[in-house]
């Protein structure tokens, strides 16, 4: 379809565009046109009679199919982000897939180890998705690629070494991943231009293989904690001061001698290097223009010049207008959709008439309660049909309001419950992590309403630790860590990788949930609130929390930053090693009266063990769990300023190996 359109503005080119100086008969232009016309038509059918080639039929639709993409009822060649070129195969001509982009998709899957099959790919771009999983190393055999993209994602593991085999690369992106391991990787890229490695977690010394790479601009390691080394001396590298100067031979301008004078036999441009592949082509000089030019000529030139312009800055505004109104409906359906009893789904994962018993007067009257809190009565319930097979559903008894009119309210305008509702829908309702509680559906009834959320089966971090406490339960000090871990991961996705950034408010035990894999998952953003990013601080007309995990300058000031989470989050690490709550009552009996005080001395004491949860001790990992105190003690120092931030509070605790 693109090169349909492409062959059609050609064309139209060409029937407007003088072949030679002379004027010629109104009669053969006529003929001529006809021609060239007859000509591109005959062209385009033939290129819509193309088939694609079977390989890259069946790869395609498995690449489509993991990554989360849906093929639709189009043609692949036509869905939109594949590109393909017609190519000459067995002597007979297919179209084969050259490109592959898809930009801020929300896509959830990972590469499918059969983009190997896909030969003549030359571009690979899944920036800003959620896509996972490491590169595949199949992705070495596209041998023609120039351009992976996989920016802002959360791919994991080892770049495959086979990527280096890419020598066509030109751009190599990988920044704002979980990437991990060295950079062996690097070996031998020729021609690449851009190479992107930043915030992700590469371990191990700077390859001095980059001096080889001949080509390279621009370059960005940054974010990388774990790199050793310095960077090579690289002279092709461009210069903020002077770009000019420090441009690689490729890339210098030039005018291609020529034995004649005439104005039509000179050209200029970009002079390629070694490799014939990445030749670009000089630009045609434009043809000589007559010497005696009449006024009326200019006039008619500037008229149509004028009429041009007009007539496209209209076919943009209409275009701006309809991309405007397009994509306010497409925002819509992504934030969910609505049906007559008020309710808004934010999960593909669940459908509207899997909900549909909540319509009912006595919805919930005959589920199970697996607990009440502040707001209301938490509900369980099985969905045997549905990819959530249980779900959780809060029942809060206020008056209707659907979600869309409860995030338009002015906030000072509604109650306590009513705050919490619009908390929860703005922020977990319109994010996802894997460390994140997920709302799945918001329920507006005429006496209540009902947040929908996944359930989580093994309960909250502070009911395992009381029954450990009582000796019903075991919680082993892996299990612990790998707690803190995706605690620390979910903070760092709400300060730093969300914008604005959310700070929760009340990080504790009982808000972190444990799944089916004992991950964790932060839970209750009914305090939560966004900070944009012009201000530093946020300002509470009162103080939000839990006694024993609220920061000592918020208590003070009811100024709140995402420091304050850091404080709760470093009295949550203690907590885990201890195996006792802030409002336990051993730290009443205690002179300082308090976890984090009563933290500090012990640890500075002659005996800090004395600190480590009885029933976690002779395991052996007493000293792993002493270096958790310490970043405890360092997340719950008293200047803000001196605590860490979320993603250096995760990289201390992943550095901790068992």
């Amino acid at each position: 379809m693109q090169r349909s359109v492409f062959l059609i503005i050609v064309s139209s080119r060409l029937l407007s565009y003088p072949v030679n100086n002379r004027r010629r008969p109104p009669e053969m232009a006529t003929i001529s046109h006809l021609s060239l016309l007859t000509l591109f038509t005959l062209i385009l059918l033939v290129q819509s009679r193309l088939n694609l080639e079977p390989i890259d039929q069946e790869a395609i639709l498995a690449i489509q199919n993991q990554l989360g993409v849906s093929s639709g009822s189009a043609g692949v060649c036509n869905a939109a982000g594949i590109f393909c070129e017609r190519r000459i195969s067995n002597g007979t001509a297919v179209l084969r897939v050259t490109r592959i982009v898809f930009k801020h998709r929300r896509l959830r899957g990972s590469i499918s180890p059969e983009i190997g099959k896909l030969s003549e790919l030359k571009e690979l771009s899944l920036p800003n998705n959620h896509l996972v999983n490491q590169i595949p190393p199949q992705i070495s055999t596209c041998r023609k690629l120039e351009i992976l993209n996989l920016q802002s994602n959360r791919f994991s593991g080892k770049v495959p070494v086979v990527l280096s085999s890419l020598v066509r690369l030109r751009i190599l992106d990988l920044s704002g991943n979980k990437f991990s391991g060295d950079l062996d990787f690097l070996k031998y890229f020729p021609n690449l231009e851009k190479l992107s490695l930043a915030n992700n977690m590469f371990t191990g010394k700077i390859p001095a293989s980059l001096r080889s790479f001949r080509n390279l601009r621009s370059l960005n390691i940054s974010g990388n904690s774990f790199l050793e080394g310095k960077l090579p001396a690289m002279n092709q590298l461009e210069s903020p001061e002077n770009n000019n100067k420090l441009v690689p031979k490729r890339y210098s301008f030039a005018e291609s001698d020529s034995p004649s004078n005439s104005p039509s036999n000179q050209t200029t441009g970009l002079v390629s290097g070694s490799n014939s592949d990445d030749f670009i082509a000089p630009s045609p000089a434009p043809a000589a223009a007559p010497v005696h030019k009449h006024k009326k000529s200019k006039k008619k030139r500037i008229i149509r010049w004028i009429l041009g312009f007009s007539a496209g800055a209209v076919a943009g505004i209409i275009c701006g207008a309809v991309f405007s109104v397009l994509f306010k409906l497409v925002v819509n359906l992504i934030k969910g959709k609505k049906n007559d009893f008020g309710l808004m789904i934010f999960s593909q994962q669940i459908k509207a008439e899997e909900l549909a018993f909540l319509e009912k007067e006595d919805g919930v009257a005959s589920l199970q309660i697996i607990g009440k809190g502040g707001c209301g009565e938490v509900y369980k319930t099985d969905l045997p049909e549905s990819k959530v097979k249980t779900i959780a559903i809060k029942k809060i008894i206020q008056p209707s309001k659907d979600a869309a009119e409860i995030q338009e309210e002015e906030t000072k305008l509604l109650n306590k419950k009513m705050r919490q509702i619009k908390s929860e829908i703005q922020t977990v309702g319109q994010i996802r992590h894997r460390n994140l509680v997920p709302l799945l559906a918001h329920v507006s009834r005429p006496n209540c309403h009902y947040l929908v959320y996944e359930f989580m089966k093994n309960g909250s971090l502070q009911d395992i630790l009381q029954s450990v406490k009582d000796g019903s339960r075991e919680l082993d000090w892996l299990a612990r860590h790998r707690i803190a871990l995706g605690v620390a991961a979910g903070l760092e996705y709400l300060h730093i990788s969300h914008n604005p950034r959310i700070v929760h408010r009340d990080l504790k035990p009982a808000n972190v949930l444990l799944d089916d894999d004992m991950e964790a998952r932060i839970a209750d953003f009914g305090l939560a609130k966004s900070i944009p990013d012009a201000d530093t601080h946020m300002t509470s007309s009162n103080v939000a929390g839990t006694l024993g995990y609220i920061a000592p300058e918020y208590h003070q000031t009811l100024k709140f930053t995402d420091k304050c989470d850091i404080y709760s989050f470093g009295v949550l690490l203690a907590v885990l090693v201890m195996g006792k709550l802030p409002s336990d009552e051993f730290f009443q009996r205690t002179s300082e009266m308090s976890l984090v005080k009563w933290l500090r001395n012990v640890m500075t004491g002659e005996d800090p063990k004395q600190a480590i949860d009885s029933k976690l001790l002779g395991n052996g990992y007493e000293e792993q769990m002493l270096l958790v105190l310490k970043i405890a003690c360092f997340c719950t120092l008293d200047n803000p300023k001196e605590r860490p931030n979320s993603k250096d509070a995760r990289h201390m605790l992943a550095q901790i190996n068992h």
